[in-house]
């Protein structure tokens, strides 16, 4: 096993997200002599968060990305991507004529040259030349895989066995969901991609459908997670809600709200817990604060993964609620199917591979109203006991058939790390 990896991530395995990585990780150790984790937004402030198995180098860029820094990359970019006539006619091919697309399109691919142009000097100190295959795998469809692109094509041009994997999960994969209807390089980015994996066949049909000339490349490849062998508590003296999200519009935290004031005008006796931080935290408390009960309601703020599983080790749970606008596969979701928790969640992005009506839980329409939830939310509350312990039980079937991650990872790793046969 002569091999090595490239893996281009946001943060992992420094600061938070990525999650999913945690478990892939060891099993892609095992199939690689060596892993290099490229962390493409890593500051120099950052501190490594997470452990990584023994074969596997983490070389963090070091670029802060906060917006001045952003504006500073395009400055710096500008004039070499405006010299480079290849660039300027993909840009103006890819942007349609809209002069918004343009300046997103000069905006992302300066970024990813100011990440190239650093990664380019920090692996030169490497030996690649040892092994006999590279695999580069970006963890999204996005900057990672045109930084990926800019390895394979220019840093390793002339290599015969490299090769460029991509995974795609929801920001990076739906453009009629991105805020200008738009991304940046689908077709060049695909069409320099040797295998894209979307993490639902909702993403597959997505990319097969818009961009069919490169539906021979797209698979999928879902993501997991690992069972803790936790199993939720409940009680019946109340509905005890969870949600698990970073707060951002795209979670509908407030469709949550005015479903649970429902729930009050009902009488039904609830205590809803969410966990995660974001964006919207400080005003989504305050509303949550102003229209329901304070006391049935607790905010834990972020926590880590292995903080989120001891949470349901520790506390009571009777059903999940995720009401979000647009989703890829959600983590969260797994997690509690996983500890045979119910599940009422729209049924947006791949949520229906995992999520099926009086089964294991209940789909609502992306444009639900706050009754509509509340109507699930006492179904839930007025079932009777075996029929509850049913849905429970056909929770951890479905995620054991579909998310769990030590086949799923297993299965993957095996894949990338075969010789590439070109189709």
């Amino acid at each position: 096993m002569n091999n090595c990896l490239i893996l281009l991530t946001n943060y992992y395995p420094f600061h938070k997200g990525e999650e999913y990585l945690e478990s892939e990780i060891a099993y892609l150790s095992e199939k690689f002599k060596d892993i290099y984790i490229i962390s493409t937004m890593v500051s120099d402030k950052m501190e490594q968060t997470r452990q990584v198995p023994e074969n596997v180098t983490v070389i963090p860029i070091g670029i802060k990305h906060s917006k001045i820094t952003k504006v500073k990359m395009l400055a710096n970019q500008f004039g070499n991507i405006n010299r480079d006539e290849t660039k300027k006619n993909m840009i103006k091919k890819d942007c349609k004529g809209k002069v918004i697309n343009k300046l997103y399109c000069y905006y992302f691919e300066s970024r990813a040259m100011d990440v190239y142009s650093k990664l380019e000097k920090l692996i030169s100190k490497y030996d690649f030349n040892q092994y006999n295959s590279i695999k580069i795998y970006s963890y999204w469809l996005y900057i990672t895989d045109r930084v990926g692109v800019e390895l394979k094509n220019k840093y390793f041009k002339g290599k015969e066995d490299i090769e460029l994997i991509s995974r795609a999960h929801r920001y990076d994969l739906y453009e009629y969901a991105a805020p200008l209807k738009y991304l940046p390089q689908r077709d060049y980015l695909l069409n320099n991609t040797d295998r894209i994996y979307p993490c639902s066949q909702d993403g597959v049909d997505n990319l097969k459908e818009t961009y069919p000339k490169y539906k021979h490349k797209v698979k999928v490849k879902r993501l997991g997670t690992i069972s803790r062998n936790i199993i939720c508590n409940k009680k019946d003296d109340r509905l005890y809600i969870v949600s698990c999200s970073a707060v951002r519009k795209v979670k509908r935290l407030d469709l949550l709200i005015e479903s649970l004031v429902e729930l009050e005008k009902n009488n039904i006796p609830y205590f809803w817990t969410h966990m995660g931080d974001g964006p919207e935290f400080d005003n989504i408390k305050k509303i949550a604060e102003k229209k329901l009960n304070k006391d049935n309601i607790l905010f834990t703020g972020f926590l880590r993964n292995k903080d989120v599983l001891d949470w349901y080790k520790d506390n009571n749970a009777t059903v999940f609620v995720n009401l979000s606008s647009s989703e890829g596969v959600p983590v969260s979701i797994m997690e509690a199917i996983s500890m045979k928790l119910p599940v009422i969640a729209t049924d947006v992005g791949g949520t229906r591979e995992i999520v099926e009506n009086d089964v294991n839980g209940y789909l609502l329409p992306m444009e639900c109203t706050p009754k509509d939830v509340a109507e699930r939310l006492m179904k839930i509350n007025s079932m009777e006991n075996m029929q509850y312990k049913n849905m429970c039980e056909n929770a951890f079937q479905i995620w054991n058939e579909r998310c769990n991650a030590e086949k799923l990872y297993k299965e993957f790793a095996v894949d990338i790390s075969q010789s590439y046969k070109k189709m």
